[in-house]
């Protein structure tokens, strides 16, 4: 007989991982689904915004949380991401490529992933130079020249990031300026490594084997710069294909309430996958806690 959880929290970032201590807390058969354990959490250079924590990269917040996970030992299902939610009867069928779970409740803290550029090269050249990770992969461009495509937060984050270790870095920045935080655009204007590109919108990634070169438009003139990476930093998509029965808006965020529900009565949703306004980590892990004492009420009303 499959065993039916009183909850399944999908992801593990601040949201889920929240949403899991308060679980544990409250003695519920519960579950974590994930890919990894931090989510974006990971790419993050400089957290210096989370209460309690002076200033420390998103690595080692996440190691924060994990010790802290360790104290209810919480149980996290790693490489073991959701692939579909449906309903069923009062309950909902879970589905990953390992196996398929039953919960009374779902709990979607799944985040978002990359937007791609979508233009020849850009997938040939994932690995061998394309690159969506500046905290992952910028120790592989040692010395060398790299672009960044992007013209907000993300982009100012991985050129700080790139810095460190790269000799050259190109800024292509599709509006006619870059557009942060003021002490993100700080940091920028002090940066001696790096040359700003406006009103260059990309059109080819070309390589030999690995990453050679950048096409780009701009104001109808074709022009090209020679780099080793590409580092596209343009936005985020919601991760919640796996569920079509809710609500969600045009960008694909799953609509909620204040208290985290979904129209899906049972099914709730916290972080960055909703359509709250504030993408932050400290309020991702705020709604994973509404969002499991919400549960539990729902929980309660179904006795």
């Amino acid at each position: 007989m499959m065993v039916v959880y009183d909850t399944i929290i999908v992801g593990a970032g601040p949201a889920g991982l929240s949403a899991a201590i308060y679980a544990a807390r409250q003695k519920m058969k519960f579950l974590v689904l994930t890919k990894d354990i931090g989510g974006q959490t990971l790419w993050s250079t400089e957290v210096g915004n989370y209460l309690g924590f002076h200033l420390l990269t998103g690595e080692e917040l996440v190691k924060k949380f994990e010790e802290h996970l360790e104290d209810y030992d919480i149980q996290v299902k790693e490489q073991e991401p959701v692939k579909e939610i449906k309903k069923s009867k009062k309950k909902f069928k879970v589905k990953t490529d390992k196996k398929t779970y039953e919960t009374k409740t779902a709990i979607i803290a799944s985040g978002k992933h990359p937007r791609y550029l979508k233009v020849p090269g850009e997938k040939e050249y994932y690995g061998k130079g394309v690159a969506y990770c500046a905290t992952c992969d910028a120790p592989l461009y040692k010395d060398k020249t790299v672009a960044v495509v992007g013209g907000g937060n993300s982009a100012i984050e991985a050129a700080m990031i790139l810095e460190k270790y790269a000799k050259k870095i190109y800024l292509l920045v599709r509006g006619d300026k870059l557009q942060g935080e003021p002490v993100l655009m700080d940091k920028i204007d002090k940066m001696k490594k790096l040359t700003m590109i406006t009103n260059a919108d990309t059109k080819e990634i070309k390589g030999n084997k690995f990453v050679t070169e950048l096409v780009y438009d701009q104001k109808g003139k074709e022009k090209s710069i020679k780099t080793e990476g590409v580092f596209v930093e343009i936005g985020l998509i919601p991760n919640s294909d796996m569920i079509d029965f809710v609500k969600k808006n045009k960008k694909g965020e799953i609509k909620v309430d204040k208290e985290m529900h979904t129209s899906e009565e049972g099914v709730f949703a916290a972080g960055d996958v909703n359509d709250g306004t504030e993408k932050q980590i400290i309020v991702a892990a705020g709604e994973g806690c509404v969002a499991l004492l919400e549960a539990v009420r729902y929980l309660q009303k179904q006795e």
